[in-house]
C-alpha cells in the first residue's frame, strides 16, 4: 500500500505518522482512494462534510449537519453510497439526511471512494461513484483475549460544537466483539459577518457487532446500529428536523472454501423514522406544517470470488428494496394536505460478473458486465388526502400520466478498463463504461401540489470515459485524470408555472481533476489539487444544477516525526453558469492553518479554519429558497446567502489503545 496525503492527492509513505489524511491506494486500481478517518484535520459535523475536502468531492449545504456528497456534477443515487455493507436511503424527501448523514466517521476503519465506474459488484447506478464506509474484522490470533480501540473529542468555537467518540474491539482467534458510540452537539455557526445562521444540531450513535470464527477462514458476524438525531436546524429550508432515528440490523457470512476460492455474503435492514415541521426551531409562521416521513431498506448481496494465477474474478447476486411513506400534515388544521410519498417500493435485483486479468507484470485488463431488473410502485397513488388530494391527479395534471403507474425496466450496466505501468514510477490507465440509474422515489412519485414526481420517468443512461496517469516518486507524486459522460434521458428538475417538475433530457458531463505534492528541502511539503466540472442540457441549451465552479486547494506544511504545521489557501473561481433557479456566486480565497502533534499513543490537533474570517458560500448550498418545497413566510429560513462559517479555532485529540 502507498500511503499519501489527501489533500495533495498523491505522496510517499513517510508522512503516515501524521498526515493530513491517509489515502491507501489499493495497487491495480488508480484512482480508487482508501481513506483513514482516524487521520482527519478540522473536526468536521458529518461524513459529507468530510469527504468534501478530497480533491473532486462537493457537498451541497443545508444547514449545519446533512451535507449532501456531489462526486462528478452526480448525486443521490447516481452514486453507491454504503455504510458497512448495506445501502441507508434517508427518510427526508427534501434529503435534510442523505446516507453520510447516518455514517458516524471515526467508527470506521476505512472510506473508500472511487469515482466513475471501477466496480458492478455493489448494485446499478453508481455513475458519479462509490463511496464505502468500512468497519474491517479483526486479525486477533491465539486463544488470549485481546484488545484493540481508540477514544477521542474534538471542539470547535464556531457555534461551540463539541464532539466525543469512542470505538473497542476485543477477541480472540474464536472471535470478537465490536462496541462503539459518537456524539456531536452544536449550537448556530457565524458567518464572517456575524451573522448567525440557522444551523443547530445533535446527534448520537453507537453500535454493537459480535463476530464468530469457528473455522479458518469463516466468519459470521452480528451487528446493530442506532443514530438518533434531534434539534437538527436548516437554514436552507422552510422545515427544520426535530426528530430523525435510524436503526439498522446486520448478518454477514465470509467463508474460504480453499486459498483461491471464497465466499461473501451480506444482508442488512435500515429503518428510519424522520420529522420535518416549520413550529419546533423556529417562530411558528401563520401555516404550521409537519411532515413524519418513513424509510425502510433492505440490502442483500452474494458473492464468489475466484483467484486464478492471471486474474480474479467476481461473480455475485444484488437485491435493493426500498419502502418509503411520507405526508405533509396542515397542523394549523389538523389535517394530512398531502400524501407526499404514498406508500412508495422501489426493488433492483441484478446479477454481475467482473474480472481482472494481468497480462504479465505492468499491464491489467477489468471488465464486467451486470443486469438488473427495476421495480417501483405507489400503492396509495389513488387514495385522498382529508384535503382531497390525489397523487394520481397531480401525475395527470403535470404529464398526462394516467391508469396503471407501476414501472418496470431492465438496467444493463458494463465497463472495460485498461492499466499499463509505463515504468516503475508512470501508470497509465483509461476505461469506458456503461451504467444506468433508475429514479429514486422522489423523481418518480413524490406528490406535492408545487412540487410532483414524474412516473413516466425513463432511467438514466450514462457512457463514460475515464482516462488518467500517475506518477509515483519517493519525494512526491502527481495525478491528472479526465472523464466525458454522455448521459441519455438525464432526470432533469426544473420549474414549470411556479410547480417543481422532472423530465429526461439529453446531457453531457465532464471535467478534470488534478493533484500532486512534493517534499522539498528535507522537511518542507507542497501540496495541491484542482478539479473542474462542466454540465450541458443538451436538449435546451444551458446549464446543469448543482454543478461547481474551478476549486482547489494549495497547501505549505513543515513536517517532522512528531508534529507538523501548515497553512492551506482554499480557493474557488466565481459561479454565473446556472440551472434551474440556482443564485450566482463569487469566487473566493480562504486561508486555514493547522497543526498536529504526537506523544506515544496520543495525537493532539489544532487550528484556525478560515483565518482572515472572510464571509463567503460556496456554490453548492441550498440558497435557492424558490426551488424549496417546503416555503415559509419565515425570513430566517428565507434569508440569502446560506454562507459558510466564519472564523473558526478547533482542537482535537485522540488516543490509540
Amino acid at each position: 500500500m502507498a500511503c499519501i496525503a489527501a489533500w495533495g492527492g498523491a505522496a510517499h509513505a513517510e508522512t503516515e505518522s501524521l498526515s493530513t489524511m491517509i489515502i491507501e491506494g489499493r495497487a491495480g486500481v488508480p484512482g480508487e482512494l482508501s481513506l483513514s478517518p482516524r487521520q482527519s484535520p478540522a473536526p468536521a459535523a458529518d461524513a459529507g462534510e468530510w469527504l468534501r475536502r478530497i480533491n473532486g468531492i462537493e457537498a451541497i449545504r443545508m444547514g449545519g449537519h446533512g451535507l449532501d456528497p456531489v462526486i462528478r456534477g452526480q448525486q443521490g443515487n447516481a452514486l453507491n453510497v454504503l455504510v458497512d455493507g448495506g445501502y441507508v436511503y434517508g427518510a427526508c424527501p427534501n434529503r435534510m439526511d442523505p446516507p453520510t448523514a447516518y455514517a458516524p466517521l471515526h467508527s470506521f476503519d476505512r472510506v473508500t471512494v472511487s469515482k466513475g465506474v471501477t466496480t458492478l459488484q455493489h448494485g446499478a447506478g453508481g455513475s458519479g461513484g462509490t463511496v464505502l464506509f468500512e468497519r474491517t474484522s479483526p486479525d486477533f490470533e491465539g486463544r488470549d483475549i485481546q484488545q484493540q480501540g481508540s477514544v477521542g473529542a474534538s471542539f470547535d468555537d464556531n457555534g461551540e460544537r463539541a464532539g466525543l467518540y469512542a470505538r473497542l474491539v476485543a477477541g480472540n482467534e474464536n472471535g470478537y466483539w465490536r462496541l462503539y458510540g459518537e456524539r456531536q452537539q452544536a449550537n448556530d455557526y457565524e458567518d464572517g459577518d456575524s451573522r448567525r445562521i440557522h444551523s443547530v444540531f445533535e446527534t448520537t450513535s453507537g453500535g454493537v457487532t459480535l463476530g464468530f470464527t469457528p473455522t479458518v477462514g469463516t466468519e459470521v458476524a452480528f451487528g446493530y446500529e442506532g443514530v438518533r438525531e434531534r434539534d437538527v436546524k436548516f437554514a436552507g429550508a422552510g422545515m427544520d428536523a426535530p426528530e430523525s432515528d435510524n436503526d439498522t440490523l446486520r448478518a454477514r457470512l465470509d467463508h474460504a472454501f480453499s486459498d483461491t476460492l471464497r465466499m461473501e455474503n451480506r444482508l442488512q435492514f435500515t429503518a428510519i423514522d424522520h420529522v420535518m415541521d416549520n413550529t419546533s426551531l423556529r417562530d411558528a409562521p401563520m401555516m404550521k406544517m409537519r411532515s413524519p416521513t418513513e424509510s425502510d431498506t433492505v440490502t442483500w448481496k452474494s458473492m464468489l470470488v475466484q483467484q486464478r494465477a492471471n486474474s480474479d474474478l467476481r461473480f455475485g447476486v444484488n437485491v435493493l428494496q426500498n419502502a418509503r411513506d411520507a405526508r405533509i400534515i396542515n397542523d394549523s388544521k389538523d389535517v394530512v394536505a398531502f400524501l407526499s410519498w404514498p406508500d412508495v417500493t422501489t426493488r433492483q435485483s441484478g446479477v454481475f460478473a467482473e474480472i481482472d486479468h494481468y497480462l504479465g507484470e505492468r499491464t491489467t485488463v477489468s471488465g464486467g458486465l451486470r443486469l438488473d431488473y427495476s421495480e417501483a410502485s405507489a400503492d396509495a397513488a389513488d387514495q385522498a388526502s382529508d384535503t382531497g388530494v390525489v397523487a394520481a391527479d397531480l401525475y395527470r395534471r403535470e404529464y398526462g400520466v394516467g391508469g396503471n403507474l407501476d414501472h418496470d425496466a431492465w438496467l444493463v450496466g458494463g465497463f472495460l478498463r485498461g492499466e499499463q505501468r509505463l515504468s516503475d514510477t508512470d501508470t497509465l490507465y483509461a476505461s469506458l463504461s456503461r451504467a444506468e440509474r433508475d429514479a429514486d422515489a422522489t423523481e418518480r412519485y413524490f406528490a406535492k401540489g408545487d412540487w410532483v414526481g414524474n412516473p413516466g420517468l425513463d432511467p438514466e443512461v450514462h457512457h463514460q470515459l475515464d482516462v488518467g496517469i500517475e506518477r509515483r516518486l519517493a519525494q512526491g507524486g502527481v495525478e491528472v485524470a479526465a472523464f466525458a459522460d454522455r448521459v441519455d434521458d438525464y432526470i432533469f428538475r426544473e420549474r414549470v408555472d411556479g410547480v417543481s417538475v422532472y423530465r429526461n433530457i439529453d446531457a453531457t458531463l465532464y471535467g478534470v481533476e488534478l493533484s500532486g505534492d512534493l517534499r522539498w528541502a528535507r522537511h518542507w511539503e507542497t501540496r495541491g489539487q484542482l478539479s473542474w466540472v462542466r454540465g450541458d442540457n443538451l436538449d435546451d441549451g444551458g446549464a446543469l444544477a448543482d454543478i461547481a465552479p474551478l476549486r482547489g486547494r494549495l497547501s505549505q506544511f513543515h513536517v517532522r516525526e512528531a508534529w507538523e504545521a501548515g497553512l492551506t489557501a482554499r480557493f474557488s473561481d466565481a459561479q454565473d453558469r446556472l440551472g434551474p433557479d440556482e443564485v450566482a456566486t463569487s469566487g473566493y480565497v480562504v486561508l486555514d492553518a493547522e497543526a498536529a502533534w504526537r506523544w506515544q499513543a496520543m495525537t493532539l490537533r489544532a487550528g484556525v479554519s478560515n483565518l482572515l474570517d472572510k464571509t463567503y458560500s460556496d456554490f453548492l448550498n441550498r440558497n435557492r429558497s424558490a426551488s424549496d418545497p417546503f416555503l415559509a413566510e419565515d425570513p430566517e429560513s428565507l434569508a440569502l446567502p446560506l454562507n459558510e462559517p466564519g472564523r473558526s479555532v478547533w482542537v482535537g485529540m485522540e488516543y490509540v489503545f
